[in-house]
């Protein structure tokens, strides 16, 4: 089995350098074209399911990239940023400078005032993801999502391990591909 999981395009949130996890943001122009070389990049590659997060962002690049049913799963959502929703790293810095101290000395334990802490954001995508393969025994899996909701399947897929949740990065609209075999399963590709 292969499962792609898909990045959205880009949007006007990432343009902004702002945090919209849970928030919908429109794809940019330049979103909009990514979505199109990606439908051109996997036209010819039949999915057996296709899955997306409910996220306008995620959904439009998926009705871009392929004219297959889509299913639409809240658990693919991106991380939610609570009240720190909609603003630059910047504006969280100045709005909220002793939250901010907090959220660096506890990255990954940290809960955004009104959100989700990244340790409990990272649990469910992989409580999700396994839902999936369990009940998808199929060839390939066009999975569309967000940069965390990837990260967090790769650091848990290829790393095992949490710990190693930035140790990956995916850009608007590329693709990570990992392969599954009888044995055992690897990264087969990652940003293409």
């Amino acid at each position: 089995m292969q499962v792609y999981l898909l990045r959205h395009g880009e949007t006007v949130g990432n343009f902004n350098g702002q945090y919209a996890g849970v928030t919908d943001t429109p794809l940019t122009e330049k979103g909009k074209t990514q979505a199109v070389d990606a439908h051109l990049r996997f036209e010819h590659t039949e999915f057996d399911v296709v899955l997306s997060s409910p996220l306008a962002r995620a959904l439009d690049t998926a009705r871009v990239v392929t004219d297959q049913k889509i299913i639409e799963l809240d658990g693919l959502m991106e991380m939610n940023f609570g009240k720190f929703e909609g603003m630059t790293y910047d504006e969280i810095k100045e709005t909220y400078p002793e939250e901010v101290k907090s959220w660096t000395e506890t990255t990954k334990d940290y809960t955004f005032p009104e959100g989700e802490s990244l340790r409990e954001f990272y649990h469910k995508v992989v409580e999700v993801y396994q839902n999936i393969l369990r009940t998808y025994d199929v060839e390939k899996i066009l999975i569309v999502a967000h940069s965390g909701v990837i990260r967090s399947i790769l650091a848990h897929e290829i790393s095992e391990s949490f710990d190693h949740y930035w140790k990956y990065s995916i850009d608007n609209c590329k693709v990570a591909i990992i392969e599954y075999t009888e044995r055992y399963h690897y990264l087969k590709a990652l940003n293409i």
